[in-house]
């Protein structure tokens, strides 16, 4: 992330921001958390740094590595103790923030630049609701959702507030709000890659509400080289930090994985953050997995050769990348590129 993260989701939103994306059609009786969602879409958009770098709040945030995204923090956090009424550079800093995970500090920011722009700063509106929804705390959905409408007030062609509201649409069956959303989104001239994703979008929008069936290349979200399989993926060409996975489930879970359910796995480093590689694939157990850094989520920060990570399988009968209660799940710590096919058991079961 961040798309994303929304957003690079490093946010590279996701964290793209995050960053996130075919999770976004729900299946009936499963309810999902606009975080999620935004979040999946974020990694199925593709270029997920693009995609943030566009939706965020100024220039300085281009799709760099991460440690460019570290330098500019205590520049900033310097800046505004100096002036702290500043309300591009809290802005500015809560964007940084996001770009690397901590969502905490990142909605403080743009609260604090909410409270200079007495409430009528769109940027800072829709940061506060993508740091809410990023977060992970699904509790702040339907806040997020008002602060994402009041910025669109303030700023019809906000690209993040658009972004997230159409996913919200989306999730909750309005499709002709969700397309129109989009539409906007297309029409501000975003870089090709996100145009390209936006389309498809489109499209499959237009093929629900015509009651079509959405050709399998276009099912559900956008999808791009970088994005996560929906099939078994063949064994990686990046050998140097390939993780090759041998995935099975516990005998006293068997019975226990819902129809239709997905299976993420993750690549995470020890000190956090946003996944450096990630594969949504079909729950079917047990299969051979591959990850790389080739499966990055954000530009500038994927899985080194040699390094110290943790794998995480989670079963999601959701269909949401976050935990939820009754996921299943399993993880072990491992050396990227160590070679050989290690076995990860989905041996437990969220509460």
């Amino acid at each position: 992330m961040t798309f994303f993260i929304l957003l690079a989701l490093s946010l590279s939103l996701i964290a793209v921001a995050f960053v996130a994306l075919p999770l976004l059609r729900a299946r009936p009786g499963a309810p999902r958390a606009l975080g999620s969602a935004a979040l999946v879409l974020l990694l199925l958009v593709g270029a997920g740094a693009g995609l943030y770098a566009w939706l965020g709040n100024s220039a300085w945030t281009a799709p760099s590595a991460q440690s460019g995204t570290d330098q500019a923090i205590p520049t900033l956090a310097r800046h505004l103790e100096q002036q702290p009424d500043d309300l591009s550079g809290w802005l500015d800093l809560g964007q940084a923030y996001g770009a690397i995970g901590n969502y905490s500090l990142a909605l403080r920011c743009y609260q604090r630049a909410n409270r200079l722009a007495g409430g009528e700063s769109a940027a800072a509106l829709s940061g506060m609701a993508e740091a809410m929804l990023m977060g992970e705390d699904t509790s702040q959905a339907a806040k997020a959702q008002e602060l994402l409408e009041r910025a669109l007030q303030l700023d019809p062609h906000s690209p993040k507030a658009l972004f997230y509201s159409a996913v919200a649409a989306y999730r909750d069956g309005r499709l002709d709000v969700a397309r129109q959303r989009f539409q906007l989104m297309l029409d501000l001239g975003p870089p090709e890659s996100i145009r390209t994703a936006l389309q498809r979008q489109i499209d499959d929008i237009d093929a629900q509400i015509k009651g079509a069936k959405p050709a399998a290349s276009q099912a559900s979200a956008p999808t791009a080289p970088a994005a996560p399989s929906d099939a078994a993926p063949a064994r990686s060409a990046d050998e140097a930090t390939a993780i090759h996975l041998h995935l099975t489930l516990s005998p006293a879970l068997a019975g226990k994985v819902p129809a239709e359910a997905w299976l993420f796995v993750f690549v995470r480093a020890p000190g956090g953050g946003p996944p450096l590689a990630v594969k949504r694939i079909s729950a079917s157990l047990p299969q051979d997995v591959d990850l790389s850094s080739v499966d990055a989520m954000v530009a500038g920060r994927s899985v080194q050769a040699g390094q110290n990570v943790s794998v995480v399988a989670r079963i999601s009968a959701s269909g949401s990348p976050l935990p939820q209660s009754g996921d299943l799940y399993g993880e072990i710590q491992t050396i990227a590129g160590k070679g050989g096919t290690q076995a990860l058991q989905i041996d437990k079961s969220n509460p």
